[in-house]
């Protein structure tokens, strides 16, 4: 008796079961197909919107020639170093700068073929759009005394950091100047390209 019961309920069961998968409506193939397109652009507008969140918030500093000291030494220049955070700060900052070279009226020269040991600027933490000022420690001296004025010169500014306290590699940035003297004598620093730089064979080729 059990064994016709079940038997009934599971053609009832096939039989609710057909039904239902009629009365169902199919999705159509295009739509089926517009469904998963719209599915695809939904993944790939979520991972550009975390990609432009990272662009737009990650650590990264900016390096801008503020006040010279002396007018006529460049080398005296005050450079403002800036976090362009709005939303992270930045840690273990190390400014190095690095006078790849210098020409005077009076013929004096001076060439670095890379960054000085002693021309570190540290910082430990710089805030989420938070500015400090990094400078060149007296690396040339006399100048506009006995060396005459500037008539030529390159730097680069050249800083690494951390992007929290935690986070094991360094990010290195690169920023070249070039001299340039205005009307009254005064010597500022510009921006270049590290393309627009001239390279050591050129500079030891102008003092042979």
């Amino acid at each position: 008796m059990r064994r016709r019961e079940r038997r009934e309920a599971q053609r009832e069961l096939e039989k609710l079961k057909k039904r239902l998968e009629k009365e169902t409506p199919k999705v159509p193939a295009p739509l089926r197909l517009l469904k998963n397109v719209w599915a695809m652009v939904g993944i790939v507008a979520l991972l550009v919107g975390l990609v432009s969140s990272l662009v737009v918030f990650r650590p990264h500093v900016s390096i801008e020639p503020q006040i010279s000291l002396n007018p006529v030494n460049p080398y005296t220049t005050q450079f403002n170093i800036k976090n362009e955070s709005s939303v992270f700060d930045v840690h273990d900052i190390d400014a190095v700068c690095w006078p790849r070279n210098m020409e005077s009226a009076n013929g004096f020269s001076v060439v670095s073929l890379g960054p000085l040991a002693n021309v570190h600027h540290k910082i430990r933490v710089l805030g989420a759009g938070l500015s400090s000022t990094v400078d060149c420690p007296p690396v040339i001296g006399g100048i506009g005394s006995y060396s005459g004025a500037v008539t030529e010169a390159e730097l680069e500014i050249l800083v690494s950091y951390r992007a929290a306290w935690w986070w094991p590699f360094l990010r290195e940035e690169r920023y070249p100047f070039a001299a340039r003297r205005d009307v009254q004598g005064a010597v500022h620093w510009v921006h270049i390209t590290p393309s627009d730089e001239n390279t050591f064979n050129e500079i030891f080729g102008k003092h042979n």
